[in-house]
């Protein structure tokens, strides 16, 4: 087992990055952000939260021979350029800020982030969180990962499980970060999921996602084999739905009146029933983000599950309006400047 790694590097950054952060983190101080959803959070310091975000596509504007971001650069058809870099970073590090209003967040795991550098710049207007990181084999370079307040959360080990691509040589899925450590006086297993994206269609994609949640659940039970009261965090974009087969049929989700110690629970199923959703196609909105936790978590004397909600102020909508998706950084290869083509997500748990 690989111990964890909290890396930082910090590559250079142009006054003007460093200025556009610093003016999100004082506006972020002189205006109260309130968020849809379930949250019961009062301010107080009863509550924490843990979160996921998928960033869209946070890359550097650095040619990394190893990868295909070649879209990606100053030359590529995105024209991804200094000042389009550094607007997205700001505006990331605007979303981690305003989450963490209360200095509420123990953790936050991210999807589509292209190297520990591009994380290194997110925490210079994050100075309370440390990273947990490591390249993984995705062919575009993107990955996921783990930023976690230490006075909160306490890493042991992490590492990333690898599919066995023996079984089918061509199907590719991604890596399942899997970081092990103390969260409020108690153990805890977080695994962070990026699946397989539905490109091409549904239905021709299902088999992958089905793929990644057999994966997901072997490494559930090797956990659950050693300790079948372990508390478990599974957290990520699933490209799938709460109802979706992967979900559903692949995670053994159960109702917690039925559900054992070590049995996963959706808090986001009744989000879904409610018609709330991460991401939008058309005029469709899905829920793929979702934070699902073990039994365990339900009702303990350490930790105690209080609420889930998709956090989605006003700002994060694209032009302010409510009825439209999320504020994007570019629709196809047209740049309109926003935040992600998701929203984040977050679970809060009572001291």
């Amino acid at each position: 087992m690989t111990s964890f790694c909290s890396v930082f590097k910090i590559k250079s950054m142009t006054i003007n990055t460093i200025l556009i952060i610093l003016t999100a983190i004082v506006m972020n101080s002189c205006f109260f952000r309130t968020e849809s959803g379930t949250s019961m959070h009062n301010g107080s310091n009863d509550f924490i939260r843990i979160a996921f975000y998928n960033t869209e596509n946070l890359f550097d504007t650095i040619d990394d021979p190893h990868t295909r971001d070649n879209d990606f650069l100053p030359d590529g058809k995105l024209k991804w350029n200094t000042e389009r870099y550094e607007k997205k970073v700001a505006r990331i590090s605007e979303v981690i800020q305003s989450m963490n209003e209360y200095k509420s967040v123990a953790f936050i795991g991210f999807s589509e982030v292209e190297n520990e550098y591009v994380l290194s710049d997110i925490l210079l207007g994050n100075s309370s969180f440390q990273m947990i990181h490591y390249n993984s084999s995705d062919l575009r370079g993107i990955d996921v990962c783990l930023l976690y307040n230490e006075a909160l959360f306490t890493p042991i080990t992490s590492y990333l499980c690898h599919f066995d691509k023996n079984d089918d040589p061509e199907l590719f899925l991604r890596e399942v970060l899997l970081v092990k450590g103390i969260l409020l006086n108690d153990t805890v297993h977080v695994l962070v999921n990026h699946w397989p994206s539905r490109r091409g269609g549904e239905s021709k994609s299902e088999n992958k996602r089905i793929a990644a949640a057999m994966l997901t659940q072997e490494i559930i039970d090797s956990i659950v084999d050693a300790n079948p009261r372990s508390n478990l965090i599974v957290m990520g974009d699933f490209n799938d739905e709460p109802s979706d087969e992967s979900m559903s049929v692949m995670l053994k989700i159960k109702s917690t009146t039925k559900a054992s110690s070590s049995d996963l629970i959706n808090p986001f199923s009744k989000l879904k029933e409610e018609g709330e959703g991460t991401c939008k196609y058309k005029r469709d909105w899905f829920l793929f983000d979702q934070i699902l936790i073990s039994n365990s978590l339900i009702n303990k004397k350490g930790i105690q599950y209080v609420s889930a909600g998709i956090f989605k102020p006003d700002w994060l909508y694209y032009k302010k309006d409510l009825k439209s998706g999320p504020f994007r950084t570019f629709v196809g290869e047209k740049y309109y400047g926003g935040y992600s083509d998701h929203f984040p997500v977050f679970i809060e748990f009572k001291k």
